[in-house]
């Protein structure tokens, strides 16, 4: 059977398949999920959706880096990683290393995503040792 670290490794891995499963959120998120963009402001997973599926968006590559923690106990988890995301909004091209931080629940023995936050722009890596 797996770990919890394991599972929330999943998750995390499973999100950052944006390219691949623009949905993956939809089904592997709390009921009151909220995610703060780069902005400050916060978004449920159906706006998040909503906004990969945008036309003006073309997500191109995103990929995980490196999970820099990862703390699971029996309900509860945290996370901290790094994504490469290459992609263009109305035609203007982005390349972020941007970092991640989420928590997650255990609800009816299955790990969902309760909150996220992404930074903007380039992580410095270094920063993380």
């Amino acid at each position: 059977m797996s770990s919890n670290s394991q599972l929330i490794e999943a998750l995390i891995k499973g999100f950052a398949n944006r390219a691949e499963n623009k949905s993956f959120l939809i089904s592997n998120v709390t009921d009151n999920f909220l995610a703060i963009r780069p902005s400050g402001n916060p978004i449920t997973a159906e706006g998040l959706v909503g906004m990969y599926n945008n036309a003006d968006l073309v997500v191109e590559l995103s990929e995980l880096v490196k999970i820099h923690r990862l703390e699971a106990n029996t309900d509860w988890g945290f996370a901290a990683f790094t994504l490469k995301e290459e992609f263009s909004f109305k035609g203007e091209k982005n390349n972020d290393l941007s970092s991640y931080s989420m928590i997650f629940k255990k609800i009816d023995g299955t790990w969902k995503i309760s909150w996220m936050q992404r930074s903007s722009g380039t992580t410095d890596l270094a920063t993380w040792n």
